[in-house]
């Protein structure tokens, strides 16, 4: 399956980069063919995400302009994306969410929650997660920052491998919260890994 076969209709919170008009559709879709191909090896999958991340920094620049960016990986995976958007959006801080999925029950496992102190009323607070399956870690994380008082209006999610159940999930817990993602795949397999998807990104990048 392409990724321009996937012709369902998405929640209207969510931002599909692969499904946009724009001079760079054909080098994203190569960036998300090598991705998905199991077979390569971790440096040259590395390089081939840092490539497709630099073209979604630069995408989200304009959102995020004029605010104060809160930039915050969910660990272990989201601290790909992290060097990049650091990179680009010099003025950012780090908030730092590390959440698991419990292998066995696919259910979120807390285990770090630190905000940098003293932030603007209008802080954008950008998620880093390249794969967003169940959405449980993700519902986690949202409400976690919601339970502190953090305005959801304010929050924008980065991904790279939506599940089709993600979004609509998210959609129905947290509609204020925006999405934006380069694909959104249509299932989720019996162990709830998205098909296709591209494998554990975190393990793939890592080379782990």
């Amino acid at each position: 399956m392409s990724d321009q076969d996937n012709n369902f209709t998405l929640p209207p919170n969510v931002t599909c980069f692969s499904r946009s008009k724009n001079a760079q559709i054909s080098e994203r879709h190569l960036f998300l063919t090598r991705l998905r191909n199991r077979e390569l090896p971790y440096q040259a999958f590395r390089k081939t995400a840092d490539q497709l991340f630099d073209l979604i920094a630069e995408a989200m620049i304009p959102h995020l302009e004029n605010h104060e960016v809160i930039l915050t990986p969910i660990f272990r995976a989201g601290l790909s994306l992290l060097p990049v958007f650091m990179s680009k959006i010099e003025n950012s801080r780090l908030c730092s969410i590390g959440v698991k999925r419990n292998e066995d029950t696919a259910q979120p496992e807390p285990y770090l929650f630190k905000v940098p102190p003293e932030i603007a009323a209008d802080a954008k607070f950008v998620i880093l997660e390249p794969m967003i399956a169940t959405a449980g870690t993700m519902c986690y994380s949202l409400g976690m920052l919601k339970k502190q008082g953090y305005d959801l209006n304010n929050i924008e999610i980065i991904s790279i491998f939506c599940a089709l159940e993600a979004v609509d999930k998210l959609q129905n817990e947290f509609p204020q919260v925006h999405i934006h993602t380069e694909v959104v795949d249509p299932i989720l397999d019996e162990h709830k890994y998205i098909v296709p998807g591209c494998g554990d990104f975190g393990d793939r990048y890592f080379g782990t």
